[in-house]
């Protein structure tokens, strides 16, 4: 075995750049709308737990210079109640608007996982450790920007406006004393935003990068092991790790500028009230009211200290999801599309006429590259020819409605399957194609996977497929959970599950390719069966075709 050029000593480590670069954002990084829904009544709860707070520094301004005061013991003890009841409710307040920040956050998070998922199962999304990341580091910042960054600056508004006024009502010139060192912070994070930022998105790209070389070097694990490059590929996940390492320190010296100004305000503001107590002519009262109004500024101004790293972090973060987003939002937006109008959105050409069954390629154009046409009729059997794997497999993804065509139509049962949705296409092609994994799910989930509303019991094409056998030795039969792509099936197995599967329900049209090199002799005789016992058109790549199917037509890409 030849090692890999990038896994010799003297071969430099080659970098895998993010999909944006830190230089500029991409065309396309947007993200769904934040306040739609339930997460419009969430924010408004927040401003209204920021709006107690506000209250509770106005009641203390009130109630401070009564205990302090006091004309009578009574009326000391009502007060001192007061202050320990506002403290309680501060408490309450305080824990109440934690858990709304993440409600916000995670109901947030979650409509962009199932974004990032949409766009993975487009077939165009990026490698398996990149999608790992963006599901965990990516959307960590976000969750992260949302319930620690958005919800602390709905909350922060109405408490420093509250306590400038609480200030502003025991003497103006505490009220202005204690604005400044707030200038002073707001200064603070214009100058180092950007450089956290830049910080961020550098971390995270080499994130990324360790991500998906972790993840390719696992599963290349065994080539690995056996090429006696285990020492190469650990010192490389050392390198990158190290860059990961370096980025994180970095980003962390900026952000601490930001922390240790956000501290240094509330310390400042405290020195504030004591510097102008003489001025103002404040007495112990006064002075008492001032400082316990300024505690409560506090806890949200050290919030507003992480809240501008939070951002950064999600920007950095933003210009990568956002393109990830892209193509999911671009396949729902077909799929609304074919179930209103019921064709998808973009020019046609005029159409042709259509069989009545059966299935009709006509047009069709694939990587620059025209098809010839195709006319088959119900229980004709199409073997696919051509010197190119790439086309011929391309060819096999189109019928089965993996890809779209660049030009052409693919009819089968008189429809055309671009005009389909997802329920009537899948009703109507059954496909498996050598490679494919399985998900996550009972064996019997996975066989009726086209069909889970359709009542068809699987029984049948488990026993066409001569699963059943195989079932009648595991514990749980059918029941049986998968994992791992197919676990704890074997490959031949796996292969019969992918079969048992594209002829359940006994579609118009079955699209095979190779499944033959992934099964045993048995395995092939139930391929052959299956071909012979399907009503519709089948179409099949394999260099076992011409055996497994006696009578066929040959369906040559090298015609076109």
């Amino acid at each position: 075995m030849t090692p890999a050029p990038h896994a010799s000593r003297e071969a430099p480590v080659v970098e895998e750049r993010a999909p944006a670069s830190v230089s500029g954002p991409p065309a396309d990084d947007r993200l769904p709308p934040l306040l739609t829904g339930s997460r419009r009544t969430t924010l408004l709860r927040l401003l209204g737990t920021g709006a107690a707070q506000a209250a509770l520094a106005v009641q203390t301004v009130l109630v401070v210079p009564m205990v302090l005061d006091a004309p009578t013991t009574l009326v000391r003890v009502l007060g001192v109640l007061a202050l320990v009841a506002g403290a309680a409710v501060l408490g309450l307040v305080r824990a109440r608007e934690r858990v709304l920040a993440e409600r916000l956050g995670q109901d947030y998070v979650q409509e962009i996982r199932t974004g990032l998922v949409a766009s993975a199962l487009t077939g165009s999304g990026p490698s398996l450790g990149v999608t790992v990341a963006r599901t965990t580091n990516d959307l960590t910042s976000v969750r992260t920007w949302v319930a620690l960054g958005v919800a602390p600056l709905a909350v922060a508004g109405p408490v420093v406006l509250g306590v400038l006024t609480a200030l502003v009502v025991v003497h103006p010139l505490l009220g202005l004393a204690v604005a400044v060192p707030l200038v002073g912070f707001a200064l603070s994070v214009v100058v180092v935003a950007p450089r956290v930022l830049a910080r961020a998105s550098e971390l995270r790209r080499h994130r990324g990068v360790l991500a998906a070389h972790v993840a390719d070097t696992v599963a290349a694990a065994p080539g690995i092991v056996a090429a006696g490059g285990t020492t190469r590929e650990l010192r490389h996940v050392e390198r990158r790790g190290a860059r990961v390492r370096d980025a994180a320190i970095a980003r962390a010296e900026a952000s601490g500028v930001l922390r240790g100004s956000a501290a240094a305000t509330g310390a400042l503001a405290t020195v504030a009230v004591l510097a102008v107590a003489g001025p103002a002519g404040l007495g112990a009262s006064g002075v008492a009211t001032a400082l316990t109004v300024v505690g409560i500024l506090v806890a949200p101004v050290a919030d507003l200290g992480r809240v501008v790293e939070y951002r950064q972090s999600f920007l950095a973060a933003r210009r990568i999801l956002g393109p990830a987003l892209a193509p999911g939002r671009a396949a729902r937006a077909a799929e609304l599309a074919r179930r209103t109008t019921g064709r998808a959105d973009g020019p046609t050409a005029a159409e042709p006429p259509q069989a009545p069954a059966g299935l009709a390629v006509r047009g069709l154009v694939l990587d620059g590259r025209a098809v010839p046409d195709l006319v088959a009729t119900p229980g004709e059997r199409v073997v696919l020819s051509g010197s190119d794997p790439a086309l011929r497999r391309a060819v096999l993804e189109v019928l089965a409605g993996v890809r779209a065509p660049e030009q052409g139509t693919v009819v089968v049962g008189g429809e055309d399957l671009a005009g389909l949705d997802a329920r009537r296409r899948r009703e109507r092609v059954g496909a498996a194609l050598a490679g494919w994994s399985l998900e996550r799910g009972t064996v019997a989930r996975a066989v009726g996977y086209r069909l889970p509303d359709s009542g068809v019991p699987v029984a049948d094409a488990l026993a066409a497929t001569g699963l059943d056998r195989t079932l009648a030795t595991l514990p749980d039969g059918d029941r049986t959970r998968l994992r791992r792509g197919g676990a704890p099936l074997d490959r031949a197995d796996r292969a019969r599950v992918l079969l048992a599967r594209a002829v359940h329900g006994r579609p118009a049209l079955v699209v095979l390719d190779h499944l033959d090199d992934e099964l045993d002799g048995a395995g092939r005789a139930s391929l052959a069966g299956c071909v012979r016992e399907q009503p519709g058109v089948v179409v099949l790549a394999s260099e076992a075709a011409w055996t497994l199917v006696p009578r066929h037509r040959v369906w040559d890409l090298d015609a076109g």
